[in-house]
């Protein structure tokens, strides 16, 4: 007789809070032990982090157990012709990947962006995040190029594909 299936996760996204920063900074900190999910060689401080990422649009999916995942934005410059174009980052905690943590964590930040203005949202992902591509594909990010030896990990050169979102309720279509 087979075994039953195993009860879905059970999760809800909120905004992420500066208390939340120990479980965001440890879940960062899994992604960069990857070597697939970003440049940076350790977690930044709070300080840092929360300076670089606009405070209104970051959220965490929340569980009994903690927090398994985030998703944030970044300001991709300070000049007023790009104000509604921001920088993605999807973080999903080893225990909770392939759960739909991420699907869920990055249509909420799409939603909370769309509220905010945001007509584009771009992303970097490296060739070999297979699972982050799928994710960004699977909601509407497009691949725009990719981005040849644009930073060196660990002593290598590493590609960066560069996909986009447009959104078609912010701007002009």
């Amino acid at each position: 007789m087979p075994e039953p299936s195993p009860a879905p996760l059970q999760f809800r996204i909120d905004a992420m809070r500066p208390e939340d920063w120990p479980e965001v900074r440890h879940i960062f900190a899994e992604g960069i032990a990857t070597g697939q999910a970003t440049f940076e060689t350790e977690p930044p401080s709070w300080e840092r982090w929360d300076g670089a990422h606009r405070s209104d649009l970051r959220v965490v999916a929340r569980a009994e157990e903690g927090v398994l995942g985030w998703a944030a934005l970044s300001p991709v410059s300070q000049r007023d012709a790009y104000s509604g174009v921001a920088e993605v980052s999807v973080y999903v905690a080893v225990s909770a990947r392939g759960l739909g943590v991420g699907r869920a964590l990055l249509d909420d930040l799409i939603r909370r962006s769309e509220e905010a203005g945001m007509w584009t949202l771009q992303a970097g992902i490296f060739p070999e995040n297979d699972p982050s591509l799928a994710l960004h594909r699977g909601r509407g990010f497009r691949i725009v190029g990719v981005r040849k030896r644009i930073g060196k990990l660990g002593g290598v050169w590493r590609n960066v594909i560069l996909l986009e979102r447009r959104s078609d309720r912010v701007g002009d279509p």
